[in-house]
């Protein structure tokens, strides 16, 4: 099982390139505002930081399987 999830976006704004190290990794959280269906995801890494939007929207299911298969196989 990978230990790093790697995402690939092509957006208007540009290209994004994001490698995260699941084993950095020590909480995920998904947050929803009322009355909205967008999901925020943050990740909290074994250094105490958070991070806000470094997973969008489309590639959320892909990160939260990922994590959860790595989670799993330990």
């Amino acid at each position: 099982m990978p230990r790093s999830f790697e995402l690939l976006s092509h957006e208007g704004g540009g290209d994004y390139d994001a490698v995260i190290d699941l084993d950095k990794i020590t909480m995920v959280r998904i947050e929803r505002e009322p009355g909205h269906q967008y999901e925020n995801i943050v990740i909290r890494f074994v250094d105490g930081h958070e991070m806000r939007d470094i997973i969008p929207q489309h590639a959320a299911e892909q990160f939260l399987k990922a994590y959860k298969a790595y989670l799993q196989e330990g």
